[in-house]
């Protein structure tokens, strides 16, 4: 399993069609590549879509040129090639360590799967030495 710290932006976006497609074009335009994007989530920090690129300061120079409101947190991103069992032992040694995992989204493609993780700003390094041993 893979596994490595990311930002997560979290923007929120006009209710109305085509706000979402305006997005991806500016960020495409602007050469600005996404890990992933999906929304909108409640709860957390705070509400609205989420954008996980592959470059925080890339992204964080569009918002400003852009004029785009984005909150950033911490995040971590594990892939597992292994069709799920590294992230079930991750998850596992993570509850052992005892770190909550305060959100999570997953999705599997061809066979991989791919998780972000939220934890508490205090359980990062805890985080990420298990993480580096899973």
């Amino acid at each position: 399993m893979h596994w490595k710290r990311v930002s997560d932006f979290v923007t929120r976006m006009p209710n109305r069609p085509g706000a979402l497609a305006g997005l991806a074009a500016r960020l495409r335009e602007a050469d600005v590549p996404v890990l992933g994007m999906w929304g909108p989530v409640h709860g957390r920090h705070t509400m609205g879509f989420h954008c996980i690129p592959e470059s925080a300061d890339q992204f964080r120079n569009f918002c400003r040129d852009s004029e785009l409101d984005a909150f950033e947190q911490p995040a971590f991103l594990l892939s597992d090639p292994a069709k799920g069992g590294g992230l079930v032992a991750a998850l596992d040694a993570i509850a052992h360590a005892g770190i909550n995992i305060e959100g999570i989204q997953c999705i599997a493609v061809d066979g991989s799967l791919a998780a972000i993780l939220w934890v508490d700003h205090a359980d990062e390094p805890r985080l990420q030495q298990v993480l580096a041993g899973a």
